[in-house]
């Protein structure tokens, strides 16, 4: 997703710390990803207090990506061990941030790979599975969208309209928000759709008093 290159190996603790990249979403939006430590089932509990201050992250994300090697024999004892150490963070079942990603496609045969995807469209539309296959890029596009969607469900779109001549207000809506659309308008002045989360929706606002929100159809 990142292209970006970073150490991997089929080896217990070949990494240990989290990275972070800088993600482009479909539209324009950048995201920072957070590649936590994998979790390992009956780990002593010296070591589980060590991963917990990694993990701690997963718990302020906007989206939260659940990682499954969907090839391995026992994906399913680890997906419920993912869940546990998720309801031990506080993220409960069900939890809308929740993304569960289905890696490794790649490595099915025909047989396997048609199970898979007729299996995660049983899911309800807004639970389902997103099979991807990290290696050779298949499935990512749509990963990368299902993302976008999920931080755009907890964002408000604004209108406003600004003078043209005002560039360091532009670049700061540009560095706050995510601008959809800009044009110049009857009145000369240069009208923007922005969408924004919450904190910074609010930033907007009040630097530009006479911005309006649209409200989501229904």
């Amino acid at each position: 997703m990142t292209a970006a290159s970073v150490l991997s190996a089929d080896v217990l603790f070949a990494t240990l710390d989290p990275t972070l990249r800088a993600v482009g979403l479909p539209h324009g939006a950048r995201v920072i990803l957070s590649d936590t430590v994998g979790f390992i089932s009956d780990l002593p509990t010296m070591l589980v207090a060590a991963f917990r201050a990694t993990l701690e992250e997963v718990i302020e994300a906007d989206v939260i990506l659940h990682v499954r090697d969907m090839s391995h024999e026992d994906s399913d004892a680890q997906s419920h061990d993912v869940g546990k150490v998720l309801v031990e963070l506080g993220i409960e079942a069900g939890d809308p941030r929740v993304v569960e990603v289905w890696n490794k496609i790649d490595r099915m045969n025909s047989d396997d790979r048609v199970r898979i995807f007729n299996l995660a469209e049983r899911h309800e539309y807004r639970r389902q599975p997103l099979p991807v296959s990290a290696l050779t890029g298949e499935g990512i596009e749509h990963l990368l969208a299902a993302i976008e969607q999920r931080l755009g469900e907890k964002r408000q779109t604004l209108q406003l309209s600004i003078d043209p001549s005002d560039g360091a207000g532009l670049s700061w809506l540009y560095r706050h928000s995510e601008v959809l659309s800009r044009e110049m308008n009857e009145e000369g002045r240069l009208a923007l759709s922005v969408r924004a989360d919450p904190k910074n929706a609010a930033l907007v606002k009040h630097k530009y008093p006479e911005t309006t929100e649209v409200k989501p159809p229904g």
